[in-house]
């Protein structure tokens, strides 16, 4: 907590360019393993769901949008 604490204080009292610099930093050591673990979980999830149903559903054209029935 004391490691926090000390890059917190850091960032906000170097200037502008240091707290951007910081922040920066910050968003990737967290941001590119959250993005990774979202993306390892989504994509089988996705590949069953299109297994499964197939794509597009009968309701919808090719790209998705809902059909206009035509009597």
């Amino acid at each position: 907590m004391e490691t926090i604490h000390q890059i917190i204080i850091e960032s906000v009292s170097g200037g502008f360019w240091h707290f951007v610099g910081y922040w920066i930093m910050i968003a990737l050591i967290i941001g590119i393993p959250a993005r990774s673990i979202v993306y390892l979980i989504n994509r089988p999830f996705r590949h069953y769901t299109l297994k499964k149903h197939g794509y597009p559903p009968k309701h919808c054209d090719a790209d998705g949008d809902i059909k206009d029935e035509i009597n």
